[in-house]
């Protein structure tokens, strides 16, 4: 499957005794496995967890909620188009699903 430009990963994690940073930095390497070849320029989080990290800009957005990192790339005015071969999403086999049958009714 091709995309025509990189599109975010969302990465979620409350885990308390990670540090922002270190949660940016997670989510970055999930986009590099996921993405490969595209590296990220843009990390979008809540304006509580606005942080500094090398080579990242990393912006606070309002409607981020908190613990939640958008990982992507800014749009550059005039930059062409990217195509990013992205990997299909693991498979999971359909829920097997039993039907229960309905009591009989017996008349009065």
């Amino acid at each position: 499957m091709l995309a025509k430009s990189p599109p975010f990963l969302m990465w979620y994690d409350d885990n308390p005794k990670l540090s922002v940073a270190r949660k940016i930095e997670d989510a970055i390497a999930a986009y590099s496995d996921r993405f490969s070849g595209v590296k990220p320029t843009l990390v979008l989080v809540s304006e509580e967890e606005i942080t500094e990290f090398a080579g990242i800009k990393v912006r606070g957005v309002a409607t981020v909620r908190r613990h939640t990192y958008w990982v992507g790339q800014e749009d550059r005015p005039g930059a062409p188009a990217v195509e990013v071969e992205v990997a299909p999403p693991p498979t999971k086999p359909a829920p097997v699903t039993t039907r229960r049958k309905s009591r009989a009714t017996t008349p009065a």
